[in-house]
């Protein structure tokens, strides 16, 4: 396996971080990698590894305000700003890759936006991946708080409401130990910027549904409390027009990835990308 990092300005000139995975020889298709809310590129070394062993080149950015990229941490101004970053990344990757197969698989926030990055450009896109994606409001928000959350993020994108629960991602102690000993990982309060750009983007996903026509995975742990799993099944049965695999996995929580059935998961993510790439 062959591992590099790179690096590339924005228009505002922050710095994105990117790495990436490939097998020794030419990959027979390259997967582009969204992480979640938080969190960084580097926490999936691991899935990396197992593409790569399987013939799949990786590639990962930090999105910005994340991990080794710039910017305030966990916040963003608007969803554009994610949008044009992970343009610019996919535009890296394919001119490195001229050619081959490119699916994009998010995770989480990281779901959200590949989700969003696919309807807006999806020639050239074989497949989208999805776990535990971000793609309806959390059942704690009652309207008048998700009409208050979208009016801060438009005129306070750097308050900062509340964090995330990092007990909530795995039923491993060692994977929440070693997530919130990270020193790469945000675990403090999330901006309002960014639960806003997450909140106006989930009200337009429904009626875009039916535009996906690629074959489509969606994973998600049915005890996953960080996501709402609601979102997953919404565009399992919304997305008529694409070919749907999906895997709901008994009592796993958010990362499905990290916890003590991984293996399976990743096999799992690995058998569709034999099909859809073949």
């Amino acid at each position: 396996m062959r591992h590099s990092e790179g690096s590339f300005s924005t228009a505002e000139g922050l710095t994105i971080y990117h790495q990436s995975w490939l097998p020794a020889v030419e990959p027979r298709a390259v997967v582009m990698l969204l992480h979640g809310l938080g969190e960084h590129s580097g926490r999936y070394a691991h899935v990396a590894e197992a593409l790569t062993g399987a013939g799949y080149g990786v590639h990962a950015l930090d999105l910005r305000g994340h991990g080794k990229s710039h910017g305030k941490r966990a916040y963003v101004r608007s969803y554009a700003e994610y949008m044009s970053d992970i343009q610019q990344f996919r535009e890296l990757v394919e001119a490195e890759h001229p050619g081959l197969a490119l699916v994009v698989l998010g995770h989480s926030m990281g779901g959200n936006l590949a989700l969003g990055h696919v309807l807006d450009h999806p020639n050239g896109v074989r497949g989208l991946a999805l776990t535990g994606p971000a793609l309806v409001p959390g059942k704690s928000l009652s309207p008048l708080k998700l009409r208050l959350a979208k009016l801060l993020g438009k005129i306070a994108p750097g308050v900062r409401p509340e964090a995330l629960s990092a007990d909530a991602i795995s039923r491993d102690p060692a994977v929440v130990k070693a997530y919130r000993d990270d020193p790469l990982v945000y675990t403090g309060k999330i901006s309002a910027g960014v639960a806003a750009a997450l909140l106006n983007s989930m009200d337009g996903f429904p009626g875009r549904h039916a535009e996906l026509a690629l074959p489509l995975l969606v994973m998600h742990g049915t005890d996953d409390k960080l996501t709402e799993i609601a979102g997953t099944r919404a565009l399992e049965s919304g997305a008529v027009n694409a070919t749907v695999t999906s895997h709901y996995y008994d009592g796993l929580y958010h990362e499905v990835f990290n916890e003590p059935e991984q293996q399976k998961v990743i096999a799992d993510l690995i058998a569709w990308l034999d099909v859809v790439t073949s």
